[in-house]
């Protein structure tokens, strides 16, 4: 089983990757970037399992791994509350794999200095890695920190970092790494994965609608996504109002899961492009939801372009929030103002 195996599309990272290592030509620090849900942190933990030579965590994005932490936590006598609200400072593979995540909503600084002063502030024999997750949560700090360490790594370590946004790395530690970008996966490719997943329904709709990302295409594959889209919908509709859009809206909201207000967040960025695409006269084929025509055309005098292309920072950071577990009636409330703030000036 190649550890590349569970990464969909990336094939030309893959062959590039693999021949590096090969060769023992990889640079010793790498720097994955893309927008949630293109799996990068599957990628870096498949990158170092073959630098290691054995599979490291687990390669469902380490999630069989954290699970198995969660438990052993619990059993020993942590309460399950608090183990789901703080993760590890660091999680360990058999001294070979170290693995660094947001506690709560960002990166420290003492995570970095833990992992040097007790686990890797020496050489090796053998190859390690660490892979630093969710860096854009990271402060000038710690970004600093870990510059002084890749400009002179110990022996045989490799770091890869993963970012959703590049453009807050800082250019020192982007310029000390060899990039590597998250393409959106081929639609046919995509398909065929959720097919031999098991997925059901209008499997091609929800794959056209993702965009090439598969987490947001498994999303939209399960039951339940045309009712999220559905409230996505009234959602621009409703924001527009001139009173009571907030009780409406917070209203609505009431009793949704996590997962479901994450697949609203996810549809509405598709509404978005839609509505640009129609206010640049594209023809309604070509559109994702075109069966929402009609309706996005009665509310569009009322967004200004700029105001959708907020739509996608504003339900991206909605959806960091929520993956860093900040309370969900707080981010749904903080989506609310945003999107109302975007077109105030517009209605």
């Amino acid at each position: 089983m190649s550890f590349f195996e569970t990464v969909l599309g990336q094939h030309q990272v893959k062959e590039q990757i693999t021949t590096l290592i090969r060769d023992s030509a990889l640079p010793h620090s790498l720097l994955l970037y893309g927008e949630t849900g293109l799996e990068s942190t599957s990628m870096a933990i498949a990158i170092g399992s073959l630098l290691v030579g054995r599979q490291i965590f687990s390669p469902d994005e380490g999630r069989t791994f954290l699970s198995t932490i969660e438990q052993q936590r619990i059993e020993s006598g942590e309460s399950e509350s608090a183990v789901k609200d703080k993760g590890l400072p660091i999680y360990i593979d058999q001294g070979q794999a170290f693995w660094i995540r947001p506690m709560k909503t960002q990166l420290s600084v003492e995570q970095w200095y833990t992992l040097l002063e007790k686990y890797i502030n020496v050489s090796s024999d053998t190859p390690r890695v660490v892979i630093v997750e969710g860096f854009q949560t990271a402060n000038t700090v710690l970004a600093n920190a870990m510059l002084k360490t890749i400009e002179e790594p110990p022996r045989n370590m490799h770091f890869i970092i993963v970012t959703t946004n590049i453009d807050n790395v800082l250019p020192t530690i982007v310029s000390r790494c060899m990039l590597i970008g998250m393409q959106p996966v081929p639609e046919e490719e995509l398909v065929q994965s959720l097919t031999k997943e098991g997925y059901t329904g209008d499997i091609r709709r929800a794959v056209r609608s993702a965009r090439g990302n598969p987490t947001l295409a498994r999303q939209w594959a399960q039951a339940g996504g045309i009712e999220s889209l559905e409230k996505a919908m009234e959602v621009l509709e409703c924001v527009v109002e001139r009173s009571h859009f907030f009780t409406t809206l917070a209203l609505s909201f009431e009793g949704l899961s996590k997962e479901v207000v994450l697949d609203i967040l996810s549809w509405l960025r598709v509404l978005a492009r839609d509505m640009l695409a129609l206010r640049y006269g594209t023809e309604s084929e070509k559109m994702i939801l075109s069966e929402y025509q009609f309706r996005m055309q009665m509310i569009l005098p009322r967004w200004s372009s700029k105001s959708l292309q907020r739509i996608v920072p504003i339900t991206l950071e909605a959806e960091q929030a929520l993956r860093l577990n900040v309370r969900l009636g707080l981010v749904i409330d903080g989506v609310i103002l945003a999107l109302r703030e975007a077109v105030k000036e517009d209605i």
